[in-house]
């Protein structure tokens, strides 16, 4: 049986109440959690040219995963891309035509990013 401030819990033929504390739900902000959330989400970043050195990237070949990364250095035209690969695994050049999808996975960064 529920009411306002306590919930009944049965144990093993006996009833015992328990405080429902608020500590133990979570609110939501509406909006702001969700936007926070799909920050949180990768995003297929199809134009290199949205990238910033030292964004956090995971690089994908369809499904697979092939690595994850920071971005080092792009050319110009943003068709190639330089990645230091992580765990210490070098550095990578990839090119636009390479099959290979990038991913932002930094929940950092936002809409407006803002540099030093």
């Amino acid at each position: 049986m529920i009411n306002d401030k306590h919930v009944r819990i049965r144990i093993a033929g006996r009833s015992r109440s328990t405080p429902k504390t608020a500590a133990n739900w979570k609110l939501s902000n509406g909006p702001a959690d969700l936007e926070d959330e799909l920050r949180r989400t990768p995003q297929l970043i199809k134009h290199w040219k949205y990238l910033w050195r030292r964004e956090f990237v995971e690089l994908r070949r369809g499904n697979a995963i092939v690595g994850t990364g920071h971005v080092d250095e792009t050319t110009d035209d943003a068709s190639v891309l330089w990645i230091i690969l992580s765990n210490g695994r070098g550095r990578m050049l990839i090119h636009h035509l390479d099959g290979i999808d990038i991913w932002r996975l930094d929940h950092r960064i936002t809409d407006q990013p803002s540099h030093p």
